[in-house]
C-alpha cells in the first residue's frame, strides 16, 4: 500500500489570503474522492478559471485578487473537494444587504465555523456600485434568452456527436479537448454566475415576506413554477411508468426484475415492448447525461447505465395517479397563487412593500427555471466530453491494458498524450492510484479546514466509525424546510439511486445527498429526508415542483435513522419526528 499521508495526485495548495474552507454545500455535489481525471479536466483549474471570471462579471471581485497559477475558490485536500468559505465571506462583506455571517448560514446551516476575521480588502466601497448594478439588472430581467440559446447550443452539440468507435485514440483525446476548451467554459461560467444571481432573487423574496413572520412562506412561493429542467426527467419517467402499468406484457417483464430488463425489453417482439423501447430511447437521448455525481469523469450516467432509470420507472409504475407530477405541480401552483393573492390583499395599503413582493416574485419565476436549465445545459455539454474518455477506457480494457474501463479516471488530463503514446507504461501507476483512492474513500473528511492547520489524514475518522446514536421514539430531528407538506411512513435508507427498486410505495426516502440524479426517486416516496442540502439546492427546487414533502440538511440522518422506523416528515417546518 502507498503512503496516503502525502498529497493526493491532484491536491492543490490552500489559500492564505482566504484560509477557511468547508465541505458545506460542495459535499452534496462531490461526495467522493475526486478522481485525477475529474479534477484536472473538469473541476480544479478548468472550473477555477471560469469561477473567478464569474465573480468578476458579477462585480464582487477583481481578477487580479486571485493567484493566477493557484486555485483559490476551491480546495482539494487528500482528494476531497472543499469550498473556500473565506472567499464567500468576502463576497458577503462586499454585497450590499449581506454579511459574512449570512454566508456562513447559507453554506453551513447551523454548523459552527472559525470566527470571521475581516481582511482590510474585504469591504471596499468601490465594489458596491458594481454589485448594485448587477442587482438592478437581475431584478429587472423578465427573461434569460441567453440560457435558451445555450440550451439550443447543447442540443446541437449532442446531435452532432461523432462515432467514437471509429476514432483513433489521439482523436478521442483531441475531441474531448475541443469540447472542454471551446464549448464548456462559457456554459460553466454562466451557470456559476447564475448561482450568485439567483441568490439575489431568493434574498429579495425572503426580505419581501419577512414581515409576515412565516418561515415557510418563501418556500411555498417557489413551488409549482413549471418549466423546471431538472424536474423534466420525472415527468418523462412518469409517462413511461404509465405505459408499463397499462400493459400486461410490460408489467410481466418488469416483474421479472431490473438486472437484465433492458435486454429483455429490446428482445421482446410484442408491440407494447417496442413502443416502450422507442419512448425509452427518446428519454435516453434527451436525459442520458444525467446521473449522480454529475461533475465526475466516471459518472454513472443514465445513457451508459440504463438499468438506473429503469429501476426508477419500476418504482413509478407502482404509484397511484395521485402521485402524477403534472397534477402535483398544478396543485402547488394553485396553492402558490392563493398565497400570493392573500398577501396582495394584506399589502393593499402598503404599496412599497407590495411592489417589493411583486418584483421578487417576478424574478423568482425567471431565475429558478433559468438556474436549473443552466445546470442542465452545462451537464449536457460535459457529457459530450466524458464520452470519448469512456470510449478510451473501454478500448484499453478490451485490449488488456486496463483492468477495467474506469481505469481511465486515474489518469490526469495532462497525462493523456503520454497514455496514448505508451498505454502500458501507466499500468503500475493506475494500480497504485486505485489503492490510494480506496484508502482515502474510507475516511470522513473534516467539515471545516484552515490553511496551515489541516489535521493529519492519519487522524481522520473512518466513515464506518459509529459517530451518531440512533434516534429514539419521540425524538424530533431538524433540518431545512424544502417543500411543505406532512407525510407519515416507514423509513427506507437509499445510499445509491441504483437501489431505487428497494423503495416501496408510501415509504419515506432517507438519503445522503441531493443532486439531480436522485430526484426521480422522489416521485416514488411519500416524503424525502436528506443529510445535506440547502433551500435552493437542485433537489429542493425539484421537490417543490413535484409536491413531495422534503427536509434537507438533517445532520447524519442516514446514521440516526434506520430502515423500518416510522417517521412523520413536516416539510414546511423542517422536522422529522421518530415514532
Amino acid at each position: 500500500m502507498g503512503d496516503i499521508t502525502r498529497p493526493w495526485v491532484v491536491d492543490n495548495e490552500l489559500s492564505t489570503r482566504w484560509p477557511v474552507y468547508t465541505r458545506g454545500n460542495v459535499g452534496e455535489v462531490s461526495s467522493t474522492v475526486a478522481t485525477p481525471l475529474f479534477w484536472s479536466m473538469i473541476g480544479g483549474p478548468p472550473s477555477e478559471r471560469e469561477w473567478q471570471q464569474a465573480l468578476a462579471e458579477f462585480g464582487a471581485f477583481d481578477l487580479d485578487e486571485f493567484r493566477g497559477d493557484v486555485i483559490d475558490i476551491q480546495g482539494l485536500v487528500h482528494g476531497y473537494v472543499y469550498l473556500n468559505l473565506s472567499n464567500m465571506r468576502t463576497f458577503g462583506a462586499r454585497m450590499p444587504g449581506a454579511t459574512a455571517d449570512l454566508m456562513d448560514r447559507t453554506y453551513l446551516g447551523d454548523r459552527e465555523a472559525p470566527p470571521y476575521i475581516p481582511h482590510p480588502d474585504d469591504d471596499k466601497p468601490e465594489y458596491t456600485d458594481r454589485i448594485l448594478a448587477t442587482v438592478q439588472r437581475v431584478m429587472s430581467e423578465t427573461e434569460r434568452p441567453d440560457i435558451e440559446e445555450f440550451r439550443k447550443a447543447a442540443e446541437k452539440l449532442r446531435a452532432a456527436r461523432p462515432d467514437y468507435a471509429s476514432m483513433n485514440e489521439a482523436d478521442l483525446v483531441a475531441y474531448q479537448r475541443t469540447v472542454m476548451r471551446e464549448h464548456y467554459p462559457v456554459f460553466t461560467r454562466t451557470h456559476l454566475r447564475m448561482v450568485y444571481e439567483g441568490s439575489i432573487v431568493t434574498g429579495a423574496l425572503e426580505d419581501a415576506v419577512a414581515p409576515f413572520g412565516d418561515p415557510g412562506l418563501a418556500v411555498r412561493l417557489t413551488a409549482g413554477l413549471g418549466n423546471i429542467a431538472s424536474a423534466a426527467p420525472n415527468h418523462a419517467m412518469w409517462k413511461l411508468g404509465r405505459l408499463v402499468r397499462g400493459s400486461a406484457n410490460l408489467t410481466a417483464l418488469f416483474d421479472q426484475g431490473i438486472a437484465t430488463l433492458d435486454e429483455r425489453l429490446r428482445s421482446a417482439a410484442d408491440s407494447d415492448a417496442k413502443e416502450f423501447v422507442a419512448a425509452f430511447d427518446e428519454f435516453l437521448y434527451e436525459f442520458g447525461s444525467r446521473s449522480t455525481q454529475e461533475w465526475e469523469a466516471n459518472a454513472r450516467t443514465w445513457e451508459a447505465f440504463p438499468t438506473i432509470p429503469l429501476g426508477m420507472i419500476d418504482r413509478m409504475r407502482l404509484q397511484g395517479e395521485d402521485k402524477n407530477p403534472v397534477e402535483q405541480s398544478k396543485r402547488l401552483r394553485e396553492e402558490r397563487e392563493l398565497s400570493v393573492s392573500q398577501m396582495r390583499d394584506k399589502l393593499a395599503d402598503q404599496p412599497e412593500q407590495l411592489a417589493n413582493l411583486e418584483a421578487a416574485l417576478r424574478s423568482v419565476a425567471v431565475y429558478s427555471p433559468a438556474r436549473e436549465q443552466s445546470k442542465t445545459n452545462t451537464i449536457r455539454i460535459l457529457h459530450e466530453a466524458r464520452l470519448p474518455m469512456a470510449e478510451l477506457g473501454r478500448r484499453y480494457a478490451a485490449q488488456g491494458v486496463f483492468a477495467r474501463p474506469d481505469d481511465i479516471v486515474m489518469i490526469r488530463e495532462d497525462e493523456l498524450d503520454a497514455l496514448v503514446a505508451d498505454p502500458q507504461s501507466f499500468r503500475e501507476t493506475i494500480v497504485e492510484r486505485w489503492e490510494w483512492f480506496d484508502q482515502l474513500s474510507e475516511l470522513e473528511p473534516p467539515f471545516m479546514l484552515e490553511a496551515g492547520k489541516v489535521p493529519p489524514v492519519s487522524e481522520w475518522p473512518k466513515k464506518t466509525d459509529p459517530s451518531a446514536e440512533l434516534a429514539t421514539s419521540g425524538e424530533v430531528l431538524t433540518g431545512l424546510p424544502a417543500c411543505a407538506g406532512v407525510a407519515t411512513g416507514i423509513a427506507r435508507l437509499i445510499t445509491d439511486p441504483e437501489d431505487a427498486p428497494d423503495l416501496e410505495p408510501g415509504e419515506i426516502l432517507v438519503a445522503p445527498l441531493t443532486d439531480p440524479g436522485w430526484t426521480p426517486i422522489f416521485t416514488s416516496a411519500a416524503a424525502v429526508v436528506v443529510n445535506v442540502g440547502s433551500s435552493m439546492s437542485h433537489a429542493a427546487i425539484v421537490s417543490r415542483e413535484l409536491g413531495i414533502p422534503c427536509v434537507l440538511g438533517v445532520r447524519q440522518a442516514t446514521k440516526r435513522i434506520k430502515d423500518g422506523m416510522l417517521l412523520t416528515v413536516d416539510g414546511g417546518a423542517g422536522t422529522v419526528t421518530v415514532h
